[in-house]
């Protein structure tokens, strides 16, 4: 492993690129494709662009397994030196990469794209005769924090959309995990009212798929309906041409114009909400985040040290700042003008005395740390009961919200609150695929059942590990450990690790006719 990480890494993708585009130059060539307006180079160029997500997902792979084998040392100057030098190689190539990459284009797309859809939500949601509506309701007691419940909510609008129908809540939403009811804090779902447009219809009948009869239908958990095809993430086929081509992340796009349209508030809570948020000054310069959630994951997926998110963060940062200076020296501005502010942190997390103390210590030279201090009131336990509050509630949104608003945030996909981040990202920021990262899974609503892609045939190495075939569809089933993942390959149905470098996201689109340009 030595061996290969002291190649330098630079040389690599370099010669992985030029080898890329001698192969299309020659099938462009064979295949006479080229036109007198179209050039040459404009081909190239469109080609390097869309191939830039992947060669960023392979310098990270590699620098994964980088960190996986020379953690710091803190006895040991010469080790800490070396690894600080490959670092920064990986984040000077980061930085050229970032620098050919423009998302300009990408965003106004998209902008176009999630304006119609916002327009679409709000003719379903907000019909001008509740009376004569085909309707879907949904409950949000189902026992599970804000993370879980809001994407239940998603779901549930996403079965609305797919059949047509208007999303009401059950009994308006006033029961739920939280000691409040949905309106005091967000806005209606909905101008219909549950007592009005579906108490005198009751009992009613369970939703079982688009072209139910029934007016009125009741939806039940996302897990007791997963036979239905278009669960969460799947995106629209009509989209399908414009996501693929503008989006590294179709479905996360998708599902990110959902949770915007869900996450609106009312007056009082917005209220609150911003007087919080302005303290932090998050649309200021360049910020980074993390949400570090430690009381109740234990339960599901073993916790990551925090020099683990640490790690992506110097790494982005190191890219950030190599950018500046290349901009400036262009500008040819004075050296002391070539490096960023001190480099700051946004730090979300349920045990915040410990994180924040420890992060205060290690790397409070470098960084300026930010955090909600309403956090430290509910960080004690995982049943606090003061986590059910009001104060706690406008808490975690503030801290969605501000983590969304970062250039570039690390966290657990395994996380409802990481996985609403990164979408909601998606709706704010537009291209933003590539800002989040996860140390644990891949991105998924059922992340634990993740379908992905093989791209190139494997040979197991060892008993542990599994086999698979060029198109095989491999389940994500265990979390990322030391470049691998654990795995079942529904073709040979069997389990165990494998390669995560060599697996991509398996696109799903569905049709939803309410999209539909016609």
């Amino acid at each position: 492993m030595n061996t290969i990480i002291f190649i330098p890494i630079c040389f690599v993708i370099f010669f992985t690129i030029l080898i890329y585009f001698k192969t299309l130059l020659i099938n462009q060539h064979q295949q006479n494709v080229f036109h007198s307006t179209v050039s040459l180079e404009t081909i190239l160029q469109q080609e390097f662009a869309s191939s830039i997500p992947e060669i960023k997902h392979q310098i990270k792979e590699l620098f994964d397994l980088l960190g996986s084998s020379v953690n710091y040392n803190e006895n040991d100057l010469i080790i800490n030196s070396k690894n600080e030098f490959r670092r920064k190689q990986f984040a000077r190539l980061l930085s050229k990469i970032n620098q050919i990459a423009d998302p300009s284009n990408h965003k106004k797309e998209l902008d176009h794209l999630a304006q119609y859809i916002n327009q679409t939500l709000y003719k379903l949601q907000y019909p001008t005769d509740c009376n004569k509506r085909r309707i879907i309701v949904c409950s949000l007691d189902i026992n599970c924090g804000f993370g879980c419940t809001f994407h239940h909510i998603i779901f549930c609008l996403y079965m609305s959309t797919i059949s047509n129908r208007t999303l009401i809540f059950e009994k308006h939403g006033d029961k739920w995990k939280y000691n409040v009811r949905w309106s005091d804090v967000f806005s209606q779902i909905t101008n219909c009212s549950y007592e009005n447009h579906v108490k005198a219809y009751l009992p009613i009948t369970q939703y079982k798929g688009p072209t139910q009869q029934q007016r009125i239908v009741s939806l039940s958990l996302r897990s007791a309906t997963r036979d239905l095809t278009h669960l969460p993430n799947v995106a629209p086929s009509e989209f399908e041409e414009i996501l693929i081509k503008h989006h590294t992340n179709p479905q996360a796009w998708f599902m990110g114009q959902y949770a915007n349209f869900v996450l609106r508030f009312n007056e009082s809570a917005l209220l609150k909400i911003n007087k919080i948020e302005s303290k932090f000054h998050m649309d200021y310069g360049t910020i980074a985040g993390i949400h570090v959630r430690r009381t109740d994951k234990y339960i599901e997926v073993p916790p990551y040290k925090l020099e683990e998110y640490m790690k992506w963060i110097d790494l982005w940062y190191n890219a950030e700042e190599y950018n500046v200076q290349t901009i400036n020296s262009k500008l040819n501005l004075k050296q002391q003008n070539k490096t960023l502010n001190k480099r700051k942190l946004f730090i979300a997390t349920d045990e915040p005395q410990k994180i924040i103390l420890e992060a205060e210590k290690r790397w409070g030279s470098q960084y300026e740390f930010v955090h909600n201090s309403q956090d430290a009131h509910y960080g004690k336990v995982a049943n606090d009961p003061e986590r059910c509050s009001l104060e706690s509630l406008i808490s975690l949104i503030v801290e969605i919200r501000c983590l969304a608003k970062c250039r570039y945030v690390v966290c657990t996909f395994s996380s409802n609150v990481c996985r609403i981040v990164y979408e909601l990202m998606q709706a704010y920021q537009g291209y933003a695929g590539e800002n989040v990262h996860s140390l644990d899974f891949d991105y998924e609503e059922l992340w634990n059942e993740k379908q992905m892609i093989l791209i190139s045939d494997y040979k197991a190495t060892n008993n542990e590990e599994i086999d698979a075939l060029k198109g095989d569809i491999i389940i994500f089933k265990k979390q990322k450990l030391n470049g691998y993942v654990g795995a079942f390959n529904t073709r040979t149905k069997k389990e165990g690790k494998f390669p995560h470098g060599l697996l991509r996201e398996k696109l799903k689109f569905e049709s939803f006719p309410v999209f539909s340009f016609n």
